[in-house]
């Protein structure tokens, strides 16, 4: 009996002691909670992307793409509908509009994009656009609550827009109200302000009243700068200075 015993304890440990044979492994450096917060402090690469770009134009996109991160790394869209569709998986990605390589009227551009910033979800949009462009820089600030951007910045700069965006001294005010920014889609389609009127079923006092709040908050004096503003806007292949 006590040999069958003595064989198997060899036979498992290698010895004749009872109990547990002493591991020759040394201890770990660190132990496991250490290990933990070493983990989950640790930087890594999201599958979130910083921004979602909509653009055209394949220098830009070749550009941010070669450039420091986070601008690096994005998701890069032809149309407005599959950034937004992009948007509903990933909604703490910095939405950035490409201005210049639209390939639709600026007006109907930033009447989808109002819908997402003035309204829920209350989305934060960039928009990129040239220095030099300064009448669609205006129409655009003055159309909603958008991060206009210069088009020639570097990435670092962009980071710093994007993260902490320039809305000081700005208002609700200052941008088109919902009944000026429907005067303003029927004067771009073509409609009289009498036309306007009747489709807005108000008083024609009243659409020259917001014709005038719109032409004081782009600077301008007479309608007819208006309407030729809104026809340089509507082509999207026209450059505007």
């Amino acid at each position: 009996m006590r040999m069958t015993v003595r064989r198997y304890r060899r036979r498992r440990k290698g010895s004749d002691s009872l109990g547990f044979s002493f591991s020759h492994c040394g201890a770990p450096f660190f132990d496991r909670l250490v290990y933990l917060s070493q983990s989950i402090n640790q930087p890594r690469k999201t599958d979130t992307p910083f921004i979602i770009l909509v653009t055209r134009d394949k220098f830009l996109h070749a550009g941010i793409q070669h450039s420091p991160a986070p601008v690096s790394h994005c998701c890069v869209f032809d149309t407005l509908e599959s950034a937004f569709s992009a948007l509903e998986n990933w909604p703490s990605a910095r939405l950035v509009v490409d201005i210049e390589s639209r390939a639709t009227p600026l007006t109907d551009l930033l009447n989808a994009l109002r819908r997402w910033v003035l309204y829920p979800p209350f989305l934060a949009v960039s928009l990129l656009i040239r220095a030099d462009d300064y009448d669609t820089r205006l129409f655009c600030k003055t159309t909603g609550p958008f991060e206009v951007v210069e088009r020639q910045i570097t990435a670092d700069t962009l980071h710093k827009a994007l993260i902490r965006p320039d809305t000081a001294g700005v208002t609700q005010h200052d941008y088109f109200s919902r009944d000026e920014w429907a005067v303003l889609q029927y004067l771009s389609q073509g409609e009289s302000l009498r036309s306007i009127a009747a489709l807005c079923q108000r008083p024609y006092s009243r659409i020259i009243y917001r014709l005038g709040r719109i032409l004081s908050k782009l600077g301008l004096s007479h309608r007819q700068e208006l309407l030729h503003l809104l026809n340089r806007l509507s082509d999207p292949h026209a450059i505007t200075y």
